[in-house]
């Protein structure tokens, strides 16, 4: 029987199972809508607790806000972009999450911009999470500091009834969890999740997108499956297990639970 959740959202479906001794036991149904800024950056940073959430039986959507469109020697942005989107789709399949692809341009994520925010309210009240992750604020490129505060802004916009855009607002404020950043430099987890089971299927993910595979090797000479494996073990080795993803949750207030939301 599977550990009951004490989490309480306007959204959540309860559920009933039965163990084999025939113990009935509610259990919840949490939505979780990981947005990054590029196709990659999800399987890189946090895939590992997405596994373990579809896993328990969660809803997860993975989406990216930027196209992948302008990290390549060797296609144009469009033919990148397509790649990248189907290599997204192909990664969130094996994690067993949906998948929604972004549509601005790599290098041109804008916090400011309306329109932007309007896009990712609308993906927010399209998906109606419970819980959010995105990236930290202090990353090291800026698309992925834009879409956390992108992020954070649409969050609270979503539940604005009269704030119109093509979905109904959302029913309240999810909860926001930032993922590591790149190589895990200037962050500090408050949170740990065990992925010592799921370091397989992280990396098959991430296997997925090789158009970023070589892009990463060619332009910042980093093998990033390697990577993905160090800092797995470095995050392990912090918090006593053998692989582990690292977190933070956004607090402030209407943001911060009080129950533990992470596997």
């Amino acid at each position: 029987m599977r550990r009951r959740r004490s989490v309480r959202f306007a959204s959540l479906s309860p559920r009933t199972t039965s163990s084999s001794n025939a113990v009935s036991e509610l259990e919840i149904n949490v939505k979780y809508l990981a947005i990054s800024a590029h196709p990659d950056d999800l399987e890189i940073l946090c895939a590992g607790t997405l596994r373990l959430l579809v896993e328990r039986g969660d809803t997860v959507t993975m989406s990216n806000i930027a196209r992948g469109d302008a990290g390549s020697f060797t296609h144009t942005p469009n033919e990148i972009a397509a790649i990248r989107a189907a290599e997204g789709a192909s990664g969130a399949s094996l994690i067993g999450a949906d998948y929604i692809a972004g549509s601005i341009s790599d290098g041109r994520v804008n916090a400011a911009d309306e329109g932007q925010r309007e896009l990712v309210v609308d993906l927010i009240r399209r998906v109606a999470p419970d819980v959010i992750i995105t990236h930290a604020p202090n990353d090291y490129m800026p698309d992925h500091n834009e879409v956390s505060k992108l992020v954070f802004d649409a969050a609270f916009t979503a539940s604005l009834p009269n704030y119109i855009t093509e979905h109904h607002a959302h029913g309240f404020v999810p909860v926001i969890y930032y993922m590591d950043t790149m190589a895990g430099v200037e962050f500090l987890p408050t949170e740990y999740v065990d992925i010592s089971d799921t370091i397989d299927a992280k990396r098959a993910a991430f296997t997925e997108h090789q158009s970023q595979l070589t892009w990463l090797l060619d332009h910042d000479g980093v093998d990033m499956l390697e990577q993905i494996t160090t800092v797995a073990r470095f995050r392990g080795l912090q918090s006593g297990v053998h692989m582990a993803e690292g977190f933070t949750v956004c607090r402030t207030w209407l943001r911060t639970p009080a129950a533990r939301l992470l596997p």
